[in-house]
């Protein structure tokens, strides 16, 4: 009888132990969930509010570009093209969006990309092309043409 009360008592122990076990655990499990939702939802908030600055950072660059005179944005796009460094080009407004491009390029690609980028420029509707190409052994003198774009 005293072997079975003991034995009786050790194993409620146990069981005890074993929940009590069971119970921190879930404890444990509940609050790392807690805490991973709270991650989440920092992440959440912070991607909302990168969204937002990008949002915002387009809109100021949108209405700078808007501001630009059809020359200044020809200039631009002619500026930072890597394929026309080598080029000393002018960029002269005629009117309304007509522009003049006046300078020296190194070969006829170089030339063509430029007249390209800037009859693709926003608000540009011709081009007239005064550019003089280089070659290696000759200059050749510039002719006069122009381009209009039809929308």
């Amino acid at each position: 009888m005293r072997t079975r009360l003991a034995l009786l008592g050790i194993l409620s122990l146990s069981v005890i132990g074993l929940a009590t076990s069971v119970g921190l655990a879930q404890g444990v499990a509940t609050r790392a969930g807690q805490a991973l939702d709270g991650v989440g939802r920092g992440i959440r908030q912070e991607t909302q509010n990168l969204g937002s600055a990008l949002r915002r950072r387009f809109d100021a660059v949108r209405s700078e570009v808007n501001r630009m005179g059809v020359p200044s944005r020809v200039y631009s796009r002619l500026h930072w093209d890597k394929a026309l460094v080598s080029s000393r080009i002018e960029v002269h407004p005629v009117r309304g969006g007509s522009i003049l491009l006046r300078g020296t390029v190194p070969d006829t690609e170089t030339k063509n990309r430029a007249l390209a980028l800037a009859s693709e420029t926003v608000d540009v509707t011709s081009v007239v092309d005064e550019l003089t190409v280089l070659n290696s052994s000759t200059t050749v003198t510039p002719t006069t043409t122009t381009t209009t774009i039809t929308p």
